[in-house]
């Protein structure tokens, strides 16, 4: 899903050279989405004037595709020469789930955070991974209670955010980030696949690789072979999302095919000129006569022709 909500917003702010670089993959923890939030690194212009410029809203446990052009279009409003990296495609931005727990009248320190931290996300997980803190930012401020919000990122990454409250309202917050790490074995490209090919058993190997940094589904080897639908690079994961069946017939292949008249069946040869599966109507040629053919792919697979060229 491609969803972009444009604004008229406009801020009359001018800076001069911008220097920026976008992220592939974002995560938020409101429902606003602004260019601070698909950023990676920025030079020549500050922060909060890229947190002002609203890009979309999006609601929560869902996700949308931001056009790095619109971003561009938007950051033209207020900065007079942009140099980004890069200038187009697309940026998947998250707006997960937010699980939030009360604490009973207690006190964080940045230990009891840090070790609380790791406790609540190993909880998350399944036996065997393990999560390191990867960056802690904000500050414990005087408080009398806390609560905290886990939020999980795809990547496996997760921040919990705690809230430092005091006579009843939220004071201050502490942050802590984390990266979770699970290894398994995985179906990872031997050579380098391009779009079309066939993928057989043999075009792939396993790999030890983080499961939960993937943005796809391992395939299952028993299904191959099955077609590439994008360019594989040797020791790519093979997604399922990437692939499809093999065509019950392909441009090329002999096949038979006939033709049912009253009381008779006349069969003859035919090499396919497309590709196609049962049910499909493709072309293809009589080997023996040389006419154009078209017909209904079969089971078999044979093809009932319906049509043949004058």
């Amino acid at each position: 899903m491609k969803t972009i909500v444009f604004f008229l917003l406009f801020i009359p702010i001018f800076v001069g050279a911008v220097y920026i670089q976008f992220l592939d993959v974002s995560t938020v923890t409101t429902n606003t989405v602004t260019i601070y939030d698909v950023t990676a690194t920025f030079t020549g212009i500050d922060a909060t004037s890229l947190k002002n410029i609203t890009l979309a809203y999006i609601p929560e446990n869902t996700s949308i595709d931001v056009n790095i052009k619109y971003v561009l279009q938007r950051l033209s409003r207020v900065a007079t020469q942009i140099e980004a990296t890069p200038t187009f495609g697309y940026i998947k931005v998250y707006f997960p789930t937010i699980l939030t727990n009360e604490s009973t009248k207690a006190t964080l320190t940045e230990d009891i955070a840090k070790d609380l931290s790791l406790k609540i996300v190993l909880s998350k997980l399944p036996k065997g991974a393990k999560v390191e803190i990867s960056s802690l930012y904000g500050f414990i401020v005087p408080h009398d209670d806390f609560k905290y919000d886990v939020i999980e990122s795809p990547g496996g990454s997760f921040l919990v955010r705690f809230s430092l409250i005091k006579e009843g309202k939220i004071r201050g917050y502490f942050n802590v980030n984390l990266i979770a790490e699970y290894i398994r074995k995985i179906p990872v490209a031997a050579r380098n696949i391009n779009y079309g090919e066939q993928i057989k058993r043999d075009d792939v190997v396993f790999s030890d690789v983080n499961v939960l940094s993937l943005h796809g589904t391992p395939v299952d080897v028993s299904r191959l072979p099955m077609v590439a639908k994008k360019y594989f690079k040797v020791g790519e994961p093979i997604f399922e999302e990437f692939l499809e069946k093999v065509p019950d017939v392909v441009v090329g292949q002999l096949i038979f095919g006939y033709v049912e008249l009253p009381g008779v069946k006349v069969h003859a040869l035919l090499r396919a000129m497309e590709s196609g599966n049962v049910g499909d109507v493709i072309k293809a040629r009589n080997v023996d006569s040389g006419k154009i053919v078209y017909g209904v792919i079969v089971e078999g697979p044979m093809l009932k022709v319906v049509e043949v060229s004058k």
